[in-house]
């Protein structure tokens, strides 16, 4: 009989692919829009993510997420080096200057990262240049992204000239010169991220306070009693690597971005509700005869419901499918570029289950009909 409920369902092929489109309009809405949105949390808390060599963060109490940063005095820096089970303490900092390129006059707002002098601990990967040069007075490293789009200048024929080693930009009005090309920092705008010392960090500040410290446990340690003693000091607060990113997540979703997104998913179900519903319960009424004969030949409402349940999975199978495939497609092809994306497995497991409900929504509607379907249509039929 299954395989009869295959052909049934196959056998008029408008319906069959229409029913499998809703299904994969819904599951492509769904989790398209789920990924961009867990893409764009995750850039929440990506200095965590960026610098991921600290397993303790120090910070002060007033701090929620990148926007709403309070600096530390530097003096804290060797109250959490004091304390025994700590490996190393290095500062952390980060902030917005004003850049200009004045070669080009290009003005931007740069996302600007303090580094420890001596370990260099928290630099990004180079793509160009050598790290030991960050040491020398006035050196930055830039991302690729920035070097090569939005700082780059327009010769007369129209060709882009990235920025390279050597060149001399202003930040907040102090003079830097590249000599790093590292990978980017995707944030939420397409802005410069500059990594430096900390020392040259103050300079570019004009303040010797610092932002975070990155604290790494010695092996074996007991973190939470390290991050009892962190926090027995009344002005500032340690986190664990996980803690600060949720925390960075939290204030970031507090903008009310969770309801945007949330709306997305729903509409998404309601075109999957509305459209495969609606067209698998018109392909069951051209089919309610055969159910009858089926009924009439002595099969069983169990029988009746096994061939509607594996009609409804096999179109939300292939329905999640193609959905599931095309995001990650879309996501493949923009992975390169600034736009915001993520999709962990536990996004595969959550558009599986809401396409078991979108079988188990259209299942019930049609299962209701052809139980109540009296073989003696077949009479009237003929």
């Amino acid at each position: 009989m299954l395989s009869v409920a295959i052909k049934m369902l196959i056998g008029n092929k408008a319906s069959f692919i229409g029913v499998i489109f809703g299904i994969f309009l819904a599951i492509l809405l769904i989790s398209q829009q789920s990924a961009i949105f867990l893409g764009l949390v995750s850039r929440s808390y990506r200095i965590v993510t960026a610098i991921s060599a600290p397993d303790v963060w120090v910070l002060d109490p007033g701090t929620s997420g990148e926007d709403i940063i309070r600096s530390m005095p530097a003096n804290y820096l060797g109250y959490v080096k004091s304390i025994p089970d700590v490996e190393w303490a290095v500062p952390i900092n980060y902030a917005l200057f004003p850049m200009t390129a004045p070669h080009s006059g290009i003005f931007k707002m740069a996302e600007v990262y303090g580094i420890d002098d001596e370990t260099l601990i928290g630099a990004p990967e180079l793509l160009e240049g050598d790290i030991a040069n960050l040491h020398s007075e006035g050196a930055i490293i830039i991302d690729s992204d920035s070097a090569a789009g939005i700082l780059a200048t327009t010769s007369p024929d129209g060709t882009k000239i990235p920025l390279k080693l050597g060149d001399i930009l202003e930040i907040n009005d102090k003079r830097a010169v590249i000599v790093g090309i590292g990978k980017p920092i995707r944030g939420f705008f397409p802005q410069p991220n500059i990594f430096t010392t900390h020392s040259q960090f103050q300079t570019f500040s004009g303040s010797d306070r610092i932002q975070y410290i990155g604290v790494k446990t010695k092996e074996g340690a007991d973190v939470n009693q390290v991050l009892r003693q962190i926090n027995a000091h009344s002005n500032a607060v340690g986190m664990t690597r996980d803690d600060l990113a949720s925390r960075m997540a939290n204030h970031f979703l507090k903008t009310g971005i969770l309801i945007n997104f949330g709306l997305s998913v729903i509409l998404g179900l309601i075109i999957g509700f509305s459209i495969a519903g609606q067209i698998f319960y018109i392909m069951t009424l051209q089919n309610l005869s055969y159910y009858a004969l089926i009924k009439a030949l002595g099969g069983t409402e169990k029988t009746i419901l096994a061939m509607i349940l594996v009609q409804s999975i096999l179109v939300g199978t292939i329905g999640y499918l193609l959905g599931t495939g095309a995001t990650l497609l879309w996501g493949y092809a923009i992975k390169e570029t600034t736009l915001a994306f993520e999709f962990p497995w536990q996004l595969l497991m959550f558009t599986a289950f809401l396409a078991l409900i979108m079988c188990i929504f259209i299942s019930v509607l049609s299962i209701k009909k052809v139980f109540k379907v009296d073989p003696q249509i077949l009479l009237i039929n003929i």
